[in-house]
């Protein structure tokens, strides 16, 4: 059985007592603790005082799963920033799971209040656990359990320091070989004692803000895992799962507890890192300065695989300037070949669209087109032929997307924005450019000249640009790429 205890933060006194009470309470009845502390929920949109309060509580989503049998709640401290009815509507986002709120609240089950002086928030926190796990086997409350014996031995801090700062030297610093940053995490578990942990990752990071919240993905990438002390080995992108089955998935085969905290840089949510919940983690700070570390030292190698790819698409184009043997052409906004815009035209020309017609009720579609025969065109039949078939495929975008702005934006690709009315157009470009694309195929030729093409859509957002719209609907042609 799963239960799952929602906290605001660890560093409340009163709530490392009811960790400790819940985590005991685990124990003797043989159930799985998942810890998710969320700090606060804030009042509204215009709350300065929050900070990224609104980005920690984003853990909470991950208790709306199938793995959780029953669910106890903080309400009090999580809610303690805001109103009775945005405590309510919070609770009721977890329909379909038995939930209980450690102090009354109307129209919720709360657990038996407990009139212990001593240990009387640690005995809370171990009569939630068993009221849960009792109510799940038998709908309903089991009797107030007797006064316990907590002997729950706490983690030096002197340790713990020493942890952090052998984490942050060797992540911060790079001291590792060629090695997967989550590959040399896993290994500095194992040797902290920590026998189940992971790093899981998003493929695109997820835009949480205070006035649009996050939808979690329905998919999630394991970076790195331990399970019951064995380190789950694999190729990078390999190993994906459903963001509904997590907490199965590492605590499949051993009742332990665990605790769990989300990875996020600025307003984007990246994903999250599960542990094994140890002593160390009660500890002021230690489990946040954790996270911070996982997140800095992913987002650093994300950022020098980006740097890698850039530098080696400079050094296509450099390629392209040189056999193009028509630099001119690149410093103007025309493309030499097809009479239309070259890669700064077209940026410039979308820039100015998007300023002047992308504003609220209109949408934006953006399109990536990649001819992937132009380079066996070339190689087998010459250049001219390979400048005719461009020359085509820009004869049917003008047709296409009369009404937006296209460009050559490399050799052999071309990118397309159009601002439309409302929603929808995206379909519809999508099935003319199917029927191009198989004209195309059906002209007689001596070769196959064949677009890949992806068309993304996006409704107005006052911070939404230009270069994320492009990445998005690049990167899905890539995956559209990589399915063929």
């Amino acid at each position: 059985m799963n239960i799952g205890l929602l906290i605001s933060e660890i560093e409340d006194k009163e709530v490392k007592k009811i960790i400790i009470g819940a985590n005991q309470a685990a124990k003797d009845k043989g159930v799985t603790l998942v810890i998710m502390p969320g700090k606060y929920l804030i009042s509204d949109a215009t709350d300065k005082d929050a900070g990224f309060d609104y980005q920690y509580s984003a853990i909470f989503d991950y208790a709306v799963t199938s793995d959780l049998d029953a669910l106890i709640v903080d309400i009090e401290r999580i809610g303690s920033k805001t109103t009775i009815l945005k405590k309510e509507a919070f609770l009721k986002k977890f329909e379909g799971i038995p939930v209980f709120t450690l102090t009354e609240q109307e129209g919720f089950n709360s657990v038996n209040q407990v009139n212990t002086e001593k240990n009387q928030f640690e005995q809370l926190g171990y009569e939630a656990v068993c009221d849960a796990e009792f109510y799940v086997k038998n709908q309903v409350l089991p009797p107030t359990e007797p006064a316990q014996q907590f002997n729950y031995v706490e983690a030096q801090e002197a340790d713990a320091l020493r942890s952090v700062l052998g984490v942050s030297d060797i992540f911060l610093h790079r001291k590792f070989a060629e090695d997967r940053i989550s590959e040399v995490f896993s290994k500095m578990a194992l040797a902290e004692g920590i026998t189940t942990c992971g790093i899981l990752l998003y493929d695109k990071k997820a835009r949480n803000t205070v006035k649009y919240p996050w939808k979690r993905p329905e998919e999630i990438s394991v970076k790195a895992a331990i399970i019951d002390g064995k380190d789950i080995m694999f190729k990078e992108g390999e190993m994906t799962l459903s963001t509904d089955k997590i907490i199965s998935t590492f605590a499949k085969s051993s009742v332990k507890s665990y605790i769990i905290g989300d990875l996020y840089v600025g307003e984007y949510q990246l994903g999250i890192m599960i542990s094994e919940f140890t002593p160390g983690a009660l500890i002021d700070h230690y489990f946040d300065t954790i996270t911070a570390l996982v997140t800095g030292s992913s987002r650093l190698s994300y950022l020098e695989n980006e740097l890698r790819k850039t530098t080696e698409e400079l050094y296509e184009v450099q390629e392209e300037l040189a056999r193009d043997d028509s630099v001119l052409d690149h410093i103007g906004e025309n493309d030499y070949l097809t009479g239309g815009l070259n890669r700064r035209g077209f940026f410039a020309r979308a820039y100015d669209l998007l300023k002047e017609k992308f504003v609220p009720g209109k949408s934006a579609l953006v399109a990536y087109i990649h001819m992937e025969s132009l380079k066996n065109i070339n190689s087998l039949y010459g250049h001219e032929e390979g400048d005719r078939a461009v020359k085509r495929v820009a004869q049917i975008l003008e047709e296409v997307f009369n009404d937006g702005v296209y460009g050559r934006i490399r050799g052999d690709e071309f990118a397309v924005i159009v601002v439309a009315d409302g929603e929808g157009k995206a379909e519809s470009l999508r099935e003319e450019m199917s029927e191009q694309n198989a004209k195309l195929l059906s002209e007689p030729s001596r070769y196959i000249n064949h677009l890949q093409y992806s068309i993304c859509e996006f409704s107005h957002e006052e911070n939404l640009s230009l270069r994320e719209m492009l990445k998005e609907t690049d990167e899905n042609l890539q995956k559209i790429k990589g399915n063929m």
